[in-house]
């Protein structure tokens, strides 16, 4: 029989005392509410990243930072069900940001305010073609939606130079009928074709198991360099342009990612990467949310389901994991109509980058 490890404990415990709670008929609201003040959201995220602070004041800046981001998933939920609604055929999944990225994120940005941070909650749509991309994003657009648009960038038209492209709106939540979340309840929706999706999951998967910050732009420069040509390339497949310090031709920049695939063995390297998954609840069906454990060290995937009335459970479990800090453990919870779709939307866990690899070596021809 398997030894149960600290993960297995903290889901076993919380798991005992909410199903307690239930049955000692205690107050559980489904959907966690925002109970501190702008200035007091500002000030935990500012003593998050300070070196003069006492382990008391760090408890309790965390107690306000993790109940201003699980407050984000009601927006969240709202806005990821209307564009599943008006986008079928799409992948629609939603995730909370992870406290680690919070924190770094604040350290990177000097006076960033944690209160306006724009991607607590983000959505994420994978459509087939560019067309759809902007066909997702005018139907968004003109539905009645009553929520703010207050920012959008067109990656897939100006790509960054890491060469992520993508297309980004930032929504500020607004509810005739719920008042509670009316406030500055920020929620980035991504629309990108399952091309750059493909080129993204490739850069996420080989940041973490050289665990470096790819998609910061952090990390080996030959490496970093290989996948900007790489989504240069993918966009001349898509008749898009190419990324800032790359050239438009097509066969120069094959060339190029040859040389460094050459001296790298990239491709090679992403094809031997294989993770066996381990499903610690056996039926996933019904399940609209889903906490992913990806040990790089023993090489295993823990997929625990839950329910959208366990998002609390859920919840609380996420965050006694976090907070664990393990440098081995990449812990996301995230929501998806489906187990299918879950390991469509976020390969880089289930380590499925196949078709990445199946076209870096026709390329490479």
């Amino acid at each position: 029989m398997q030894e149960k490890d600290i993960y297995d404990i903290i889901i076993e415990n919380a798991t005992k005392e909410w199903y307690s709670s239930m049955n000692n008929n205690i107050s559980n609201d489904k959907w966690e509410i925002p109970r501190y003040s702008r200035n007091q959201i500002d000030k935990a995220g500012k003593k998050i990243v300070s070196e003069e602070v006492t382990l008391g004041e760090l408890g309790d800046a965390l107690e306000v930072l993790n109940n201003w981001r699980f407050a984000h998933v009601y927006p969240l939920q709202v806005i990821a069900d209307n564009l599943r609604r008006n986008n079928p055929d799409a992948i629609v999944v939603q995730r909370l940001k992870r406290l680690d990225s919070i924190i770094a994120k604040i350290k990177r940005n000097a006076g960033m305010s944690l209160y306006n941070m724009q991607d607590l909650g983000g959505c994420r749509v994978i459509v087939d073609s560019i067309e759809q991309v902007y066909e997702t994003i005018s139907r968004y657009k003109d539905s009645r939606i009553r929520h703010i648009l207050r920012k959008e960038n067109d990656y897939i038209q100006e790509p960054k130079k890491s060469g992520y492209r993508s297309y980004h709106m930032i929504y500020q939540f607004h509810s005739d009928d719920n008042e509670t979340y009316n406030k500055n309840m920020l929620i980035e929706v991504q629309v990108r074709t399952k091309l750059q999706h493909i080129w993204a999951t490739a850069v996420e998967v080989m940041g973490i198991y050289t665990k470096s910050q790819l998609k910061a732009s952090m990390g080996d420069e030959d490496i970093l360099r290989f996948f900007v040509l790489v989504s240069s390339v993918f966009a001349t497949i898509e008749k898009m342009p190419v990324c800032p310090n790359t050239i438009d031709d097509y066969d120069l920049l094959v060339e190029e990612i040859k040389a460094i695939d050459n001296k790298l063995q990239i491709v090679s390297i992403l094809s031997a990467i294989n993770v066996a998954i381990k499903h610690t609840n056996d039926n996933m069906k019904g399940k609209g949310y889903y906490l992913l454990q990806l040990d790089l060290k023993k090489k295993m995937l823990n997929v625990n389901g839950f329910t959208t009335g366990q998002i609390e459970l859920a919840n609380k479990i996420y965050n006694e994991m976090e907070a664990l800090k393990n440098p081995n453990m990449d812990v996301v919870l995230v929501s998806a109509t489906s187990f299918d779709t879950l390991k469509e939307a976020y390969p880089n866990y289930f380590t499925d980058i196949s078709r990445f690899v199946e076209m870096m070596r026709e390329l490479l021809k």
